[in-house]
């Protein structure tokens, strides 16, 4: 199957750095295409939403402000907005295994988790800055957070989060006094899903990358206008971003636009 040539273009600060999501992409006469974005932000949960250009112009933003505005009204999201699409065609990489936290024996871990190689796991600790590659037990959940349809039926690009449990060197007790001798690891991935593949594996796309930037934290995805959209999630001092591609496609291709 020919991949289509993704080539990036630009990234788009928002003020906040924590969760976000797309909310729609219109075409405007005046300023192109403008997207509408969402943050969420403490553990609060307070919300920002921003209508923004592909030059990064805000050019209208609401903000509750960690609570000083408390009557906020959301932007309105024009009806022919197009909108991300939630994982349905790409269900199969979904899996939920065992507890994020407990006892390895009695839940059974080993039995119950995706696999990883040795190879694998070592490519993750390198990649995700764990001290040894064999604290990493295996794949404890994936979940697809949003798909774009490319080549129907079978090529999407897919935003997924997904937990690896990690053993623990020794036993701990949580904040109920329960024990605990494994923990999990939440990574977030964006990449190429083939569903046509014969097997649905959960982790050979793992550590795959998008051309131009590397991600933090993939949290939502759109095609719009040959244009990729990827909501980047923050952490620490790194604000939320969005990351804008163009798609280019043979042109005897369907894509999922629309």
């Amino acid at each position: 199957m020919i991949i289509p040539t993704l080539t990036y273009l630009t990234s788009i600060s928002l003020k906040h750095q924590e969760d976000c999501s797309l909310l729609g992409a219109v075409t405007d006469d005046t300023s192109g295409t403008i997207l509408y974005v969402e943050e969420i932000y403490s553990a609060d949960a307070w919300v920002a939403q921003h209508k923004i250009t592909l030059k990064g112009e805000f050019l209208e933003s609401i903000d509750e402000d960690f609570g000083v505005n408390d009557h906020i009204t959301p932007l309105s999201i024009p009806s022919q907005a197009v909108k991300p699409q939630r994982g349905w065609h790409t269900m199969t990489l979904n899996y939920a295994g065992p507890r994020h936290r407990g006892m390895r024996e009695t839940e059974r871990v080993v039995d119950v988790i995706k696999p990883l190689s040795i190879a694998m796991k070592m490519a993750l600790a390198q990649r995700f800055k764990l001290e040894a590659p064999l604290i990493i037990i295996g794949m404890a959940e994936s979940y697809v957070l949003a798909e774009i349809p490319l080549t129907r039926p079978n090529l999407f690009i897919v935003c997924r989060r997904m937990r690896l449990a990690i053993a623990l060197p020794e036993t701990k007790l949580d904040e109920r006094g329960q024990t605990y001798d494994y923990d999990t690891l939440v990574i977030y991935r964006a990449h190429f899903h083939r569903r046509d593949t014969s097997s649905e594996t959960l982790v050979e796309d793992l550590l795959e990358e998008l051309p131009g930037i590397t991600l933090n934290r993939p949290m939502d995805c759109l095609l719009y206008a040959d244009h990729i959209f990827i909501a980047d999630g923050g952490s620490g001092d790194l604000p939320s971003r969005i990351h804008v591609w163009h798609l280019q496609l043979p042109e005897s291709e369907e894509t999922g636009d629309e």
